[in-house]
């Protein structure tokens, strides 16, 4: 069986359990990349008090950069405005909402702030989701690693791309990772996240390749069609309302994977992990399954499952 925790196409669905969970993950999370702005915020309240006005603000540049958010201006507009135009900006805060709120004018700057900063937090979730999946993936294959006694090595998501050696403390190094590198018995093995394979034009998030760390040599491997052994659609997002187009995406990705492959006479396996898998989906994607059109294929909220994955990909 390509994995002994799917027996049915039922298997593969995202229980309402594992749904609830997985938004409340997300919630601790957005709790968490709002924070800083939330104390930006108690910081201005501090900074301000003992004004009697909110034009006292105009004296104050130590807080021009809270005011200019608070006043509707991104950072990327002010890198095209003068500081007489920010100044602009500010007054018309003050005039058209500060002096209206009375004696509220410090708690409506912090409303405004916030509100603004509330739309970065959105921009930053909808990035973070995806790599949430990543880490949650990468973690779980950390542990299959570290109970199995492997020796690995892993490199870092910068420029560097120099190898370090994996050690059991490893907390927190799944928000690092780039790349692994093992040996199994069928020989070394690489492990690529989130990289553009050139033979198919187009960035694949689970790459594993034949090769020793050496031979990495700063993401050329890609590049080497007989290396390739096994790659992968990752989608962390939990939501069921968008999981049926998550899956299309993938698929079509996976089809594109194969057929590019194929192309080049040199057929690889692939897989699917998906956090939100919906009924449909998982009849689709058994079904692939059965007739070996997908190698392998996990649910990310399912931990049996994640760790079946984990272990077949350290032996493939």
């Amino acid at each position: 069986m390509f994995n002994r925790f799917i027996k049915v196409a039922s298997d593969l669905v995202t229980t309402h359990d594992q749904i609830r969970a997985g938004f409340l993950s997300i919630a601790l999370e957005k709790n968490r990349v709002s924070d800083p702005y939330v104390k930006n915020a108690l910081a201005f309240k501090t900074m301000v008090q003992g004004t009697n006005d909110p034009e006292d603000f105009l004296n104050m540049p130590k807080i021009r950069p809270f005011l200019l958010t608070a006043s509707g201006l991104s950072d990327k507009a002010m890198q095209h405005l003068r500081d007489n135009d920010q100044t602009a900006a500010i007054k018309e805060l003050i005039e058209k909402f500060l002096k209206p709120a009375g004696e509220n004018y410090v708690d409506e700057v912090i409303y405004r702030y916030l509100l603004i900063k509330g739309d970065a937090v959105g921009g930053v979730m909808r990035n973070r989701i995806g790599v949430i999946g990543q880490e949650k993936l990468i973690r779980a294959i950390l542990s299959c690693i570290n109970v199995r006694g492997i020796n690995y090595s892993w490199m870092k998501n910068n420029k560097q791309h120099n190898w370090l050696y994996g050690e059991n403390n490893d907390i927190d190094i799944e928000k690092e990772i780039k790349a692994l590198h093992w040996m199994n018995k069928n020989g070394s093995r690489i492990l690529i996240f989130n990289m553009k394979v050139p033979v198919v034009k187009k960035n694949i998030d689970i790459c594993l390749f034949d090769g020793k760390s050496e031979e990495f040599n700063r993401g050329k491997i890609v590049q080497k069609i007989n290396k390739a052994i096994m790659f992968g659609e990752l989608k962390g997002g939990i939501d069921p309302a968008g999981a049926d187009e998550h899956w299309k995406t993938a698929n079509t990705a996976l089809d594109r994977i194969r057929e590019s492959f194929n192309k080049v006479n040199h057929p690889v396996m692939t897989s699917f992990v998906g956090a939100a898998i919906e009924n449909s989906m998982a009849v689709e994607i058994f079904s692939q399954l059965q007739n070996k059109k997908l190698t392998n294929a996990a649910n990310l909220t399912n931990s049996n499952q994640l760790t079946e994955y984990c272990n077949w990909l350290l032996d493939i």
